[in-house]
């Protein structure tokens, strides 16, 4: 069906109008989020009489453009460059929804209205709640400056349950064919995330200072910019021990003249692309995983080995055992047994050093 004729002030950008009005001087263009013409003629106006009515008659009203401006300034300073960045991605997927508009016209039907077109794209649920967190973030800002008494995100996000697909473990084999195919020291990022359950970020953001050969530790920081510690086995030991050092840098991992890998995501997302291509070629059994999952495998085989589960969420910087909890269902009753036991030993030897040390310092304070 050929699209009808753009109204006045309005014009066609793929399956939606836009409008386009001129306002202190400047052109100013936003999506209609409607394909009626007569629709989207009514909503310019609105816009046209609201324009006219801050220039001529000194309304008050705040546009999101100029809450923007002034909250891009505040966030900065606030959050680390990574949290703005993403920030600022959201935002930027939100434009459409958010141009031309005032702050008070942010309410709960236009939340809704993201919500389901967004998901009507196909956007995945967790991708949704992270653009609305940066939207909650300019509203809550206002709501600081005393611009607005409501939040309506907020409520919004909080029913959009973020669906989390099944754990499939990439088998051993498999995870050693990527890791043969893969060039220079990206091979050795893929076996330190396998044997250390380490997120990606933790390792290319990685310095050679923090690792501790004398102590045979690792530290990190993960989420929410924590410090953790981690033992190293014989086998991730030996792999941080044969890391080449980059002449005057001090990455950890490493390609080129010593840079750290930028866009090691999709760098792994290419190389098991192309060895299950190969394997398909040589007619050879290969499951295709995420980097990700390497972390999974990880936890799992830490668990088989009779280790307690509270040391591997201590290990794996998980808040809660809750989380960590989701591996016993890859164990054998037995295994899950030992796990939890190995757990309770290691709750009542924290509980006994406790109470000794209350007593030691009782005794010393007497």
């Amino acid at each position: 069906m050929p699209k009808r004729k753009a109204p006045k002030g309005t014009f066609w950008r793929g399956s939606h109008l836009w409008g386009r009005i001129q306002t202190g001087g400047r052109d100013v263009k936003w999506s209609l989020r409607t394909d009626d013409p007569e629709i989207a003629k009514r909503r310019v106006k609105e816009a046209r009489d609201r324009a006219i009515a801050i220039h001529h008659y000194g309304d008050a009203r705040r546009s999101v453009a100029e809450l923007l401006e002034v909250w891009e300034q505040y966030i900065v300073r606030h959050v680390s460059p990574k949290t703005a960045l993403r920030y600022a991605v959201s935002l930027g997927q939100l434009q459409p929804f958010l141009d031309g508009l005032y702050l008070d016209e942010i309410n709960g039907a236009l939340v809704a209205e993201i919500i389901r077109e967004r998901s009507a794209q196909k956007v995945s649920n967790a991708t949704i709640r992270r653009d609305l967190v940066a939207l909650s973030s300019v509203i809550g800002y206002a709501i600081d400056q005393g611009w607005r008494e409501d939040n309506p995100v907020l409520t919004r996000m909080s029913r959009i349950k973020e669906r989390r697909d099944p754990i499939v473990l990439p088998e051993a084999d498999d995870i050693q064919k990527v890791i043969a195919r893969a060039p220079g020291m990206f091979a050795k990022l893929i076996e330190a995330a396998w044997l250390t359950g380490c997120r990606l970020n933790e390792l290319v953001s990685a310095k050679r200072s923090q690792v501790d050969h004398a102590r045979r530790q690792f530290s990190m920081r993960g989420k929410g910019n924590k410090v953790r510690v981690i033992d190293l086995d014989d086998r991730a030991f030996e792999l941080f021990q044969s890391l080449p050092p980059a002449l005057g840098k001090a990455c950890l991992f490493w390609h080129h003249q010593g840079e750290p890998y930028r866009t090691a995501s999709g760098r792994f997302k290419v190389l098991v692309k192309s060895v299950a291509k190969q394997a398909q070629k040589q007619e050879q059994q290969f499951q295709s995983f995420r980097f990700h999952d390497l972390r999974h495998r990880h936890a799992v085989d830490w668990l088989k080995s009779g280790r307690s589960i509270y040391d591997l969420q201590q290990r794996l910087g998980h808040t809660s055992v809750k989380t960590t909890e989701i591996y016993l269902a890859f164990l054998t009753p037995e295994e899950k047994r030992q796990a939890m036991f190995s757990t309770k030993q290691k709750q009542e030897q924290i509980q006994e050093h406790e109470q000794r040390s209350e007593i030691i310092k009782s005794g010393s304070t007497n």
